[in-house]
């Protein structure tokens, strides 16, 4: 891996990246840097190249930056695009799986039932479906902090434009409809006696059970971007791939690999 590699910081960048962030940042290095031109014009120049290089590259320079700044960029008298809507791809709680591991607890716990064809237990898509509901009435401020309360690490909450934010070892961005179809998969998996990491695991791939929209109700269908999300969306460049999208708000469920 190069020096460039271990600095970039694809998920604040580029698409993913967060304009209040970047803006507080822009503000701060140009503050530190008036400061430091007091003493050496020279050294708040470098100061000034540098740090802007770093938040083109990391998305910000300044530490903790998700968590404080999109506060303060709120109150900035500036109107900032909060980035993607629910029609593209959203963060998961799940990450990276072992499916084969997932697999077995969740066939363990009884969550799973089938052979060739894999189907939710009748009873633990009930309870699924419950707590979704429950979500489901919850303001974006709350729905966030319940997420940050279920996953399996510490974790702060905010919500922030369309996206919420779960502040951890690596910040995740969450839809509404995810973040709700994710945090009560995992609260009712554990429940079932799933431990917490595997059922976090396990939160995306469940993802593809979904049959209504975790947010408005609506019917869930395999469909493609191009039909659903209008083709190509920046980094996103393919059209037919499939996809699990809600028939009447049009909200991303899950990508399928292609």
């Amino acid at each position: 891996m190069s020096v460039l590699d271990s600095i970039v910081r694809p998920e604040h960048t580029e698409d993913n990246r967060c304009y209040p962030c970047t803006v507080v940042n822009a503000i701060g290095v140009a503050l530190v840097s008036l400061l430091v031109a007091r003493r050496s014009r020279f050294g708040a120049l470098i100061l000034a190249v540098g740090a802007s290089a770093l938040i083109w590259l990391r998305g910000y320079v300044i530490p903790y930056t998700p968590q404080f700044a999109p506060p303060i960029a709120d109150r900035l008298p500036i109107e900032f695009d909060h980035g993607p809507d629910e029609t593209e791809p959203s963060d998961s709680i799940g990450g990276d799986t072992d499916p084969d591991a997932v697999l077995s607890a969740l066939f363990e716990a009884g969550v799973l039932v089938g052979d060739s064809d894999l189907f939710l237990a009748e009873e633990f898509e009930a309870a699924w479906d419950d707590r979704m509901a429950d979500l489901r009435d919850l303001d974006d401020q709350e729905l966030a902090a319940k997420a940050a309360n279920a996953v399996p690490f510490d974790a702060e909450s905010g919500a922030y434009g369309n996206r919420l934010l779960i502040a951890g070892p690596h910040d995740l961005w969450l839809t509404r409809p995810v973040a709700i179809a994710e945090t009560a998969s995992l609260e009712a998996l554990v429940e079932w006696g799933v431990d917490r990491e595997t059922a976090a695991a396990a939160t995306l791939p469940l993802r593809t059970f979904l049959y209504q929209c975790p947010s408005c109700t609506g019917p869930v269908a395999e469909t493609t971007y191009k039909n659903c999300c209008g083709g190509t969306r920046g980094v996103y460049d393919h059209p037919e791939r499939s996809v699990l999208a809600c028939e009447d708000c049009g909200a991303l469920l899950f990508e399928f690999d292609e």
